[in-house]
């Protein structure tokens, strides 16, 4: 039986971000939540920051896990056998592990699945801290957020031609107006917020459109895209339901985010019927990262979200 936590989400039926009770969060943070500091470059410590064009996910840290992380380096193979054990009983995926870090608890995983649904998240594998054992038969993983993933995963799979246009919407906008996504390394290291590019990560949460899409997945992982799109009901579609978090950095060190580049990226977006459904917030940060947190939020970033954020329905 799957072990979980619940993860409270400001009582709305998808996850938020960035901006209170906003309709998509996966790791990000509210306007009021932002680091409070100065960006010039003698207030920017290189032991808390580092630019986005270099961050792989070094430093990343959680609070009061600094013992079980050095246990779980010490019993490695127990902590990756245990995750790979769990996700393939009770959501039938098989996943790489890239990086491990310490919790209060024991050891949050960070994973990727193999295989044609492709997606991040992590689960939580405890420690007996007193004893230095690896609790194996005891993992969990938050309320919701492996299903999210594979939703979004599936999503992206069976819309595949909506997504490639998105894709190459963003990737043109990046070079075009010397802005950049994050390094593949830093969302295998830090990432966990399910489908995931350089530029954005989808959240699909409790929507009847998906439902039968992920029951058959879960029935028969090894579904064709036929087949998974074939359950799909677009009669069902919420654009509430489903959401994006597209992400900028500016390519520039020395570039606070520009107005003017995040509202070109807001028009480009709203004009381009092409894109997948759903409703979109778009944040433009400086380039730099915080490195404990992986990541960009801070005084002066820029967005637009919630409750004015972007719907294609």
């Amino acid at each position: 039986m799957k072990r979980k936590r619940i993860l409270f989400a400001c009582g709305i039926s998808i996850l938020l971000i960035g901006g209170g009770c906003s309709n998509i969060d996966m790791g990000t943070k509210s306007e009021s939540q932002k680091t409070d500091t100065k960006q010039d470059e003698s207030n920017r410590p290189k032991d808390m920051y580092e630019s986005v064009l270099t961050y792989t996910g070094d430093g990343y840290d959680l609070p009061g896990g600094e013992e079980n992380e050095e246990i779980a380096k010490e019993h490695k193979d127990e902590v990756i056998k245990a995750t790979k054990d769990y996700l393939k009983k009770e959501y039938n995926t098989d996943v790489e592990v890239h990086n491990i870090a310490g919790n209060q608890d024991g050891v949050t995983v960070f994973y990727e699945s193999v295989g044609n649904i492709h997606f991040y998240s992590t689960a939580i594998v405890p420690i007996d801290t007193q004893n230095k054992k690896i609790l194996t038969d005891q993992v969990w993983t938050l309320e919701g957020r492996v299903e999210t993933a594979i939703k979004g995963a599936l999503y992206a799979y069976i819309m595949d031609n909506e997504f490639e246009v998105l894709d190459d919407l963003l990737e043109s906008i990046g070079k075009n107006n010397h802005i950049v996504g994050r390094l593949e390394e830093s969302l295998e290291n830090t990432g966990g917020n399910g489908y995931m590019t350089p530029y954005y990560f989808v959240v699909v949460r409790d929507d009847e459109a998906m439902t039968p899409v992920y029951n058959l997945y879960m029935k028969k992982p090894s579904a064709s895209r036929q087949e998974l799109a074939a359950e799909y009901l677009p009669s069902k579609f919420d654009s509430e339901k489903i959401g994006f978090s597209v992400q900028f950095f500016m390519k520039d060190q020395k570039s606070k985010p520009d107005k003017n580049v995040l509202d070109l990226i807001v028009n480009e977006i709203k004009r381009n019927d092409g894109v997948p459904k759903g409703h979109y917030e778009v944040r433009l940060h400086d380039n730099y990262v915080i490195k404990s947190k992986s990541e960009g939020f801070k005084d002066h970033s820029l967005e637009r979200a919630y409750p004015d954020e972007i719907i294609k329905n």
